[in-house]
């Protein structure tokens, strides 16, 4: 007998189904907020909306029709399996954790170019972790842009911009490095408005062969931008997402969030109301992760599979090991196996090197945990193993430990399991400067470069881009 542990989920079928009707109350009374002056001609192709106002609301039975056309169905989840875990990405940190001083300052492009080649030593693909702090404000995404087409394979896109003329400097850096620009505009505002500068944008060049164009969802926050009353913080979450879903398919735009892609994402984030900030990693963080998870499976027909390393901390220190060991353990009993948000703090604000390279360390601890333990049916003898045993004076030598203690045990690479004598033997090593020596390692690995004529034109472009914007 194998036992993995697992976390039961709250609600029964009745109890979901529930939340979901009122979720499609909300959309037919309350509706969403939407200025936008070309959206109910662009609505009047999908039935059930209708417009009022700036506020959009959509009918009942139209919704439920359209989320029952997106759900998998049974066949297709059954391929669920045993996941793999995995580490990805996280969002661009505007400040850096300095490894030698533990200082907390903008970076230098020598620094996010660096961080790049982490990322690019690992394969990802996406946001650059750190933005450079040297350049004009204005100037950052382009630069950020720059720094990751020049430093990596795959990293790039997704940062914040509006402006559509620096957009198409952005697609054209793209494609003299032989990329794919990836735009995506943040649209949901909680509760329930939909950012019209942004939809706006996104519309501009959703019929562009060049890009990409995604559009991202709400974050609901606890008490102050959605209910504190858990039940009815997850009702208006899922009525901002249903809505996202149904104006991005009716405009041709794809949802980060959509039914299509890994899951149905649905967040309520704590606030805390002592220093008025959106909490990361917390208790209530994780109790609040277990209903929109659950919440989201039943939605999609699938459990969802994606989750974030979480803390508000600033440095890699005890409050982030609680954090984020708390916070991704907890994820992983109910069911989530790739992790984001690596090397990621203070929310989003700060990006550690050494904290990135410690998530795997955590990682490894929590699949071990989830791996569970081989119980066995009653084939080993205990009575004869014990003996053999005492026999030996031990354990260490007998057929049973050796042949499966390497199997059994994890062995982590950095929080090793020394003694105290063996640990001053050694040096006394320190954890920080270890995860800073395994980082530069890695880092040394990238080798990526475009070619000459590649980066010359990037230059050029980036260039004509920091005249337009007069910086």
């Amino acid at each position: 007998m194998h036992w993995s542990p697992y976390i039961d989920l709250p609600w029964s079928l009745s109890d979901l189904e529930g939340i979901l009707d009122d979720a499609l109350r909300v959309l037919e009374e309350i509706g969403v907020e939407c200025a936008h002056e070309g959206l109910a001609s662009r609505l009047a192709g999908w039935d059930g909306a209708s417009l009022a106002g700036d506020r959009v609301r959509f009918a009942r039975r139209q919704v439920r029709d359209y989320l029952e056309g997106r759900r998998i169905s049974p066949a297709e989840a059954s391929d669920d399996g045993d996941a793999a875990f995995s580490l990805e990405g996280c969002w661009a940190g505007l400040n850096y954790c300095d490894p030698e001083t533990q200082q907390i300052r903008a970076a230098t492009s020598a620094e996010a170019a660096q961080m790049a080649r982490l990322w690019d030593a690992r394969g990802l693909s996406g946001i650059v972790p750190l933005l450079p702090g040297d350049v004009p404000p204005a100037l950052v995404t382009i630069a950020a842009e720059c720094i990751g087409v020049s430093n990596s394979r795959y990293l790039g896109g997704m940062l914040t911009v509006t402006d559509p003329e620096e957009v198409r400097f952005l697609i054209d850096m793209n494609l003299a490095a032989g990329r794919r620009y990836r735009l995506a505009e943040q649209v949901g505002i909680s509760p329930l408005r939909l950012n019209v500068e942004g939809l706006e944008t996104a519309l501009c060049f959703v019929a562009d062969p060049d890009v990409d164009v995604e559009v991202s969802g709400f974050i609901p926050m606890a008490g102050a931008t959605c209910p504190l009353d858990p039940r009815s913080a997850v009702v208006q979450a899922v009525a901002e997402t249903l809505a996202l879903e149904i104006v991005c398919a009716a405009l041709g735009l794809t949802s980060t969030e959509g039914l299509e892609g890994e899951g149905l994402e649905l967040r309520v984030e704590p606030f805390d109301f002592r220093y008025a900030s959106i909490v990361f990693g917390s208790p209530e963080w994780c109790l609040y992760r277990a209903l929109t998870l659950q919440m989201s499976a039943y939605l999609r027909g699938r459990r969802e599979r994606s989750g974030r390393f979480r803390s508000v901390t600033k440095r890699p220190n005890a409050q982030a090991a609680c954090e984020r060991t708390g916070s991704v353990l907890w994820q992983a009993l109910l069911g989530v196996r790739h992790f984001g948000g690596v090397g990621q703090l203070s929310v989003d604000e700060v990006f550690s090197p050494q904290q990135a390279v410690l998530d795997r360390e955590i990682l490894g601890y929590v699949e071990r945990v989830i791996a569970g333990l081989d119980l066995g049916s009653g084939e080993v003898d205990a009575v004869a193993l014990i003996r053999e045993g005492v026999e030996a004076g031990g354990f260490m030598g007998v057929a049973d430990t050796a042949g499966r203690f390497r199997s059994f045990y994890h062995f982590p690479d950095i929080f090793r399991h020394w003694n105290l004598n063996t640990w001053r033997g050694e040096g006394e090593p320190s954890i920080l400067d270890e995860a800073w020596a395994r980082a530069r390692e890695e880092m040394a690995t990238s080798t990526f470069q475009l070619t000459d004529d590649q980066q010359k034109e990037v230059d050029i472009i980036y260039d004509k881009a920091r005249r337009y914007l007069r910086v």
